[in-house]
């Protein structure tokens, strides 16, 4: 499991280089890259479909949950939740280009608020754990202005403890 992650991370760090990665990959049926993306993120989907059983979740506060990547909630006996941030192409990682609809609020009770936030973040892993490799690779290359892709790649892979902590997100 820890090698076929290591691959999803190196994936996911070409792809915050390379913005046309995802697809070129799918574009190419990639046998190193695509099998290791496709068990994570039917992981992920089965931890998903795993926590829909525990609540009920209307289709528009779903849809508000898909399209955003933010989920801000404030507690109380009623968790005020409000969905933010930029939407995205689920499947390229790439900023939607159209305009959505402004996010909702809503309101959940306390007890299931926990549910909504895990739904939400396990939607989102793919995107947030994309973010932290874009974090890496703009750290190293803000170091290294002359460095080349391929050597980026290799540098966020060498650096072991930012690999543990991405691959302890994962638990």
């Amino acid at each position: 499991m820890k090698e076929m992650y290591r691959s999803y991370i190196e994936m996911l760090v070409s792809t915050a280089l390379d913005p046309d990665m995802i697809q070129a990959l799918e574009d190419t049926s990639d046998e190193l890259y695509l099998p290791p993306m496709r068990k994570i993120d039917g992981i992920v989907n089965e931890h998903k479909k795993k926590v829909l059983k525990k609540f009920s979740l209307s289709s528009s506060v779903q849809e508000a949950l898909h399209t955003f990547p933010q989920l801000i909630t404030e507690p109380g006996s009623t968790v005020r939740m409000k969905p933010g941030g930029e939407p995205y192409n689920r499947k390229t990682l790439n900023k939607l280009k159209k305009n959505v609809a402004k996010p909702q609020e809503f309101k959940v009770d306390a007890e299931k608020s926990l549910y909504y936030s895990l739904y939400h973040s396990l939607h989102h892993y793919k995107y947030h754990t994309f973010l932290r490799c874009k974090q890496e690779t703009n750290a190293i290359e803000e170091q290294n202005d002359d460095l080349g892709q391929e050597e980026v790649v290799q540098q966020c892979m060498r650096n072991q403890p930012w690999l543990e902590k991405t691959l302890r997100l994962l638990h």
